[in-house]
């Protein structure tokens, strides 16, 4: 009896894992095998419209204006086919079937398709408000996708224009809560500075996170690429100024300001003028920066402090003594710093520059 009851199970065992072993050849063809149906769009398979596309193209971007919305789906059926989710999926599954239970398996194929997904990505997003119904599965991409250079073109789809008309605080409160996560999650890839990049700034449109996503920008403030920095340190500014003015931002933006990068250095220059900074250590820095040679980094301080907040006007003598002497200059910061000028006198009547006419 006990003889019958082994020989039982082993019956019974060897017969699950045949099942098993079916049932996943089965998955694997599937996943791999299975295919998508290819539409016709004007006259041509969809396929044909997908692998003519190109990378951050504007031509292109105004030939698919011009298709409307059906175009536009097009392009999400196309990101939707070329992200290969059963391959996608079998690669996940793939990793976590047993070894000796793999070899019976057809290997998962490479990630072949992300250069068109990086274009397709790129089109809608220079679609602008043209694309919105793209939201869904742009969500979808950047939860999701295996590569961080597609997931980093995402995230631009959402907060291209950086600012408070952008897409990410249009989208309904289910919408933005699922991009959370992944935001969080790429904010911290060890990898990816650009992606790292890109989450930091998105993360800035999310105040009502603050609790959750305040932390992580104050870790991202040692980055060790400094453009992850200062974006960490902006949109910390954004969503927790109180936040911000404890964890140094106010000296990182000026630290940052003397970058030999003009590109890098302005953006901090700019951000300097901006509420939430403390003028007594932003005023010092942005007066030296008015003499700065370059014209970028100079015209930039003219810029934040015009637009600069209220409280910089405590400091009213030293900004426009600053400016009176940057509109001698010879080169375009003279004509900012006269409309500069004109600026704080108009708000300050006690002023009188008679270097403006």
């Amino acid at each position: 009896m006990a003889g019958f009851s082994k020989m039982k199970w082993r019956w019974l065992l060897g017969t699950l894992i045949l099942l098993c072993a079916g049932g996943m050849l089965w998955v694997g063809y599937f996943l791999l095998f299975a295919q998508p149906r290819d539409l016709v769009f004007r006259g041509k398979l969809e396929s044909e419209w997908i692998k003519g596309l190109k990378y951050w193209d504007e031509e292109q971007v105004k030939e698919w204006r011009g298709y409307g919305g059906e175009g536009v789906q097009v392009l999400i059926r196309g990101l939707r086919n070329s992200a290969r989710p059963r391959e996608r999926a079998y690669r996940r599954v793939s990793r976590r079937i047993p070894s000796p239970l793999r070899r019976w398996l057809p290997d998962p194929k490479d990630d072949a398709t992300r250069p068109t997904r990086m274009c397709l990505v790129s089109l809608l997003t220079g679609l602008g408000k043209d694309a919105e119904s793209a939201v869904p599965v742009m969500i979808d991409v950047v939860r999701n996708d295996e590569a961080a250079s597609v997931r980093q073109s995402a995230i631009s789809y959402f907060d291209s224009s950086e600012d408070e008309h952008c897409l990410l605080n249009r989208l309904t409160p289910k919408q933005k809560k699922a991009l959370l996560a992944p935001l969080l999650r790429d904010v911290q890839d060890k990898d990816n500075s650009g992606l790292r990049n890109n989450a930091a700034i998105a993360l800035g449109f999310y105040p009502e996170e603050r609790g959750t996503v305040a932390p992580v920008l104050v870790r991202a403030l040692k980055d060790t690429q400094v453009q992850v920095q200062l974006c960490a340190a902006e949109s910390l500014r954004k969503i927790a100024p109180d936040l911000a003015r404890t964890s140094g931002v106010t000296a990182l933006f000026c630290t940052v300001a003397k970058n030999p990068d003009d590109q890098i250095a302005h953006r901090a220059v700019r951000a300097l003028g901006r509420p939430g900074i403390e003028p007594e250590i932003a005023i010092p820095a942005l007066i030296q920066c008015l003499e700065n040679t370059n014209t970028l980094v100079a015209s930039s301080a003219v810029w934040a402090l015009e637009w600069a907040p209220k409280e910089f006007h405590a400091y009213s003598n030293p900004c426009i003594s600053a400016l009176q002497r940057a509109a001698e200059r010879k080169d375009n910061v003279a004509g900012y710093a006269k409309a500069a000028l004109r600026k704080w006198s108009a708000d300050d009547p006690k002023q009188n520059d008679p270097k403006v006419k």
